[in-house]
């Protein structure tokens, strides 16, 4: 009886020796989305790739349909300075804040603006790029709106779910929201006379001006704070924001982006939009 004693406290303090060892020991660091990253060898970028010359699609030399524009230039430069290769995951832009939040996408890159609202889900990289918001309408109507009044009580469209619907349409006192989306839906609505006009960027207005000579530029100006366009992560992961950051920082000071805004522009006319 007494040796089974002995047996017992001995087995007892083999396993309390052991959970102090197990306790002593450091804890395995988490893994960090960067590492994640760099372990998988992808940039998962997600983007909506109709909105030239920041994201669009064009028909390559051998058939094949390939994703460029000035904001799928800077994820591969991105991707590159993270020594990995870039994916592109298409999507419409309203989906795109709950793919960056379900993990099935690790950024997000199409000519997104930051918000409050935006901040409390993801956080942004630096601004890399700024440009202006103007009304797109019929080229015989243009000289009718010019100021933000002149559209009340008719229809503009917007692309659902970006800051041209949040920040911009609710200038235009007494006009009608049409939010759909893709720019691609608005614009043959706007040709048949069912909108007044359309909120894109500057540039964008100028892609479908271009295939487009019976659309123009209404000579108005919208109120902005020129939050400019970032890219926008993962919450809470430091690490991978400074790595993007040091990216776009390079980018920035070798004048890269201005130059993929140019060459975007040249080749923008090509963009298959449907």
């Amino acid at each position: 009886m007494r040796k089974g004693k002995k047996v017992l406290c001995l087995a007892l303090a083999v396993v309390l020796a052991a959970a102090l060892l197990t306790a002593c020991q450091p804890a395995a660091e988490e893994k960090t989305r960067l590492d994640a990253i760099k372990e998988a060898g992808v940039l998962v970028v997600g983007t909506s790739p109709d909105y030239p010359p920041y994201e669009f699609i064009i028909a390559g030399e051998d058939g094949s349909m390939e994703t460029v524009g000035i904001d799928m230039w800077i994820a591969a430069d991105i991707a590159k300075a993270l020594g990995v290769e870039l994916k592109i995951e298409a999507m419409d832009f309203a989906g795109l804040d709950s793919a960056l939040q379900m993990g099935t996408i690790d950024m997000i890159m199409a000519a997104y603006n930051p918000t409050e609202d935006r901040a409390e889900i993801m956080d942004f990289s630096e601004v890399y790029y700024i440009d202006t918001v103007v009304a797109l309408t019929l080229a015989e109507n243009a000289d009718q709106y010019t100021d933000l009044a002149s559209f009340s009580g008719q229809k503009v469209g917007v692309q659902l779910g970006t800051t041209l619907e949040t920040d911009y349409f609710t200038q235009l006192e007494g006009a009608e929201k049409v939010a759909l989306k893709k720019i691609t839906q608005l614009v043959p609505q706007l040709k048949a006379g069912a909108l007044a006009g359309i909120l894109v960027e500057e540039p964008i207005a100028n892609a479908y001006i271009a295939n487009n000579p019976d659309l123009a530029i209404a000579p108005l100006s919208f109120d902005t704070g020129a939050e400019g366009y970032v890219a926008a992560l993962p919450k809470d992961e430091p690490e991978f924001k400074a790595a993007v950051d040091e990216a776009i920082a390079a980018l920035v000071e070798a004048n890269t982006i201005a130059g993929y805004a140019e060459q975007a522009q040249e080749i923008q006319d090509q963009a298959i939009l449907e």
